[in-house]
């Protein structure tokens, strides 16, 4: 099953379970958009360590942010 479609049947399990969908990040008011610049070498290994960890950019972003800044 490709990633895509794991995820989209996680979300309509979720909407069966709750009855509303899930917000996503950029509607939440917990989250904030930011830009940076990064060189394309960083950028290359961070969308592969996404996909062999199944997680959102974002996610690794603020993973590594968090160790960083505790």
């Amino acid at each position: 099953m490709s990633k895509f479609a794991r995820l989209l049947k996680e979300v309509k399990e979720k909407e069966g379970a709750s009855g509303e969908r899930p917000r996503g990040k950029s509607r939440r008011e917990d989250y904030v958009a930011m830009k940076v610049y990064i060189s394309k070498e960083i950028h290359r290994k961070l969308k592969l360590k996404a996909v062999e960890e199944e997680k959102e950019l974002s996610e690794l972003v603020e993973e590594a942010l968090r160790k960083l800044l505790v």
